[in-house]
């Protein structure tokens, strides 16, 4: 069964210090936390799973594109889509990422799927949704007990 790890990237990779400026790689995008970058690399590795970004940075680049930048800075990339292609249409950045993911649940909800997440809105959530969320600290962002837990809700799903 194929699964998804819907993602975040503000509060997950890059961890949200007001305070700070966010670093800048070499590829032009901002530099993800060395923690969230192992992280992420074993819970792909382990699952091979799609990447469906749902950060509101995801119209800055196509998929394509995407998945260019990702393959190069983790091995174990797959397939990247954009929460607007795998919904097979634009979704508005005005709308809600509780919405946004609710609307991808009603399309997707056979899907093994995990959510990683900073956003409070998700709380909100219905239960049968919630349990796939994974809510990281924003000042941490994606660590080693975030990618277990979301380990454990991908293997649950089969």
């Amino acid at each position: 069964m194929q699964k998804f790890i819907l993602l975040d990237i503000d509060g997950v990779m890059v961890p949200a210090s007001g305070w700070k400026p966010v670093a800048i790689h070499a590829d032009g995008f901002y530099q993800f936390s060395q923690i969230a970058q192992r992280s992420l690399e074993w819970l792909l590795g382990e699952t091979n799973s799609t990447i469906i970004l749902t950060t509101t940075h995801r119209t800055r680049y196509s998929s394509i594109e995407w998945k260019e930048l990702l393959s190069r800075r983790f091995q174990a990339v797959n397939e990247v889509l954009t929460l607007d292609d795998s919904c097979n249409q634009p979704i508005p950045l005005r709308f809600s990422r509780l919405d946004d993911v609710v609307k991808w649940v009603h399309i997707h909800g056979n899907a093994s799927y995990v959510i990683l997440d900073d956003d409070s809105s998700l709380h909100a959530l219905p239960d049968n949704i919630k349990t796939h969320w994974v809510k990281t600290f924003p000042n941490i962002g994606l660590n080693t007990e975030a990618a277990e837990k979301a380990l454990e809700i991908l293997h649950a799903a089969v």
